[in-house]
């Protein structure tokens, strides 16, 4: 996600998701060199805008992989990068000073996809296209966006959930769902993907919540209403919409004394901590975003957009602003402790090396990995 989701996420997926990181003095870090560079030089310059640091990939995947595509691309390209930290506000004013350099294109994943509409139609007005990253912004105009298919997300998590419940005899208990910022498009978007595969099974959720900034501490709270509420004997399987939201609740169940093998949590980003828990059996999946792919499709159609190209897209989405947004949607893909070696680790996403540290030396020999 957002959490993936999207946070991580999305956001991707997808949040997966959101992206925003900070043009002004309300970042959490100095823009980088590149960023001083305006218009007045003669440059092409493109931003990127990324939600938050709450999902680890967005400080190490998202910002430097979109950097390093652009520079790959076009060497002598201006590149900005900013983070808004979870603040919607601080996203805008982040936007705000980048029209007021006079960038050539805005890459954004937004903490609201509600809030925005004013800021990019300042950008529309500049003639400044604006693509959306990982979460849709909604209900006004923009140029692309760029993310996963973020319902087949939704239907992954769920379906994997169920399948395992029912593996393991527990789809005649109680389903908790915990999902992702209601402010994040992405988090709707999940569900849509989600509730038609809870229902079919039958599933009974007895406990079901939205996770404001999609963080660990706040799912890690609501897993402990949930088992407050429910009990924790009578919790079958936990759907959780991201990886740092598991987190929290596999800290939870385990601090309620949780048999985690008898209740299946599910996340989405496919972190290293997340993957790590997969290994030893503490989260049974997670759905990885090839968030090194996002970056560098947001790079490619940003400046086709700034040289004055219109790229097509392989499809479009309705934002609900009355146009046709043209699209590229990355396909997501289920990990489990089954396929980690193939995924994860084949593509290079994570390093055997690091997933392998420590207290998971035994688990990734067992599961294979070297």
């Amino acid at each position: 996600m957002r959490l993936s989701g999207r946070q991580a996420v999305g956001a991707v997926g997808v949040g997966l998701g959101a992206l925003t990181l900070a043009l002004s003095g309300c970042s959490s870090s100095p823009a980088p060199a590149a960023a001083q560079d305006t218009k007045a030089g003669g440059k092409t310059t493109v931003a990127q805008f990324l939600p938050h640091t709450r999902a680890v990939r967005f400080k190490t995947i998202d910002a430097p992989e979109f950097e390093k595509a652009v520079k790959k691309e076009c060497p002598d390209c201006g590149v900005i990068l900013q983070n808004a930290e979870g603040d919607a506000g601080n996203e805008q004013r982040q936007m705000d000073a980048a029209i007021g350099q006079g960038v050539d294109a805005m890459v954004v994943d937004p903490v609201d996809g509600q809030a925005l509409a004013g800021v990019v139609n300042s950008a529309r007005q500049k003639k400044i296209p604006v693509i959306s990253y990982d979460a849709l912004i909604q209900q006004v105009p923009i140029d692309y966006y760029v993310s996963f298919d973020n319902v087949t997300v939704g239907k992954q998590i769920a379906t994997s959930l169920v399948e395992q419940m029912k593996a393991i005899g527990t789809t005649d208990k109680c389903l908790v769902v915990i999902k992702g910022d209601a402010k994040d498009n992405n988090a709707s978007v999940f569900w849509s993907g989600s509730e038609p595969v809870i229902k079919a099974a039958g599933l009974n959720i007895c406990f079901e919540t939205n996770t404001p900034d999609w963080s660990d501490s706040n799912a890690q709270r609501e897993m402990d209403q949930a088992i407050t509420k429910i009990g924790k004997d009578k919790i079958g399987g936990v759907y959780s919409m991201n990886d740092s939201m598991a987190a929290g609740i596999v800290a939870s169940l385990k601090g309620a004394g949780v048999d985690l093998s008898k209740v299946p949590v599910t996340g989405q980003d496919g972190d290293t901590a997340a993957i790590q828990r997969i290994l030893v059996g503490e989260q049974y999946m997670t759905v990885w975003k090839n968030t090194y792919s996002l970056a560098s499709e947001a790079a490619k159609v940003a400046l086709q957009l700034a040289k004055g190209e219109k790229p097509q897209g392989q499809t479009t989405v309705d934002n609900g602003s009355g146009t046709k947004i043209p699209a590229t949607l990355l396909p997501p893909e289920v990990v489990t402790k089954a396929n980690i070696a193939q995924t994860v680790i084949a593509s290079g996403f994570i390093k055997a090396s690091d997933l392998c540290a420590g207290p998971y030396a035994k688990a990734c020999a067992d599961a294979g990995i070297s």
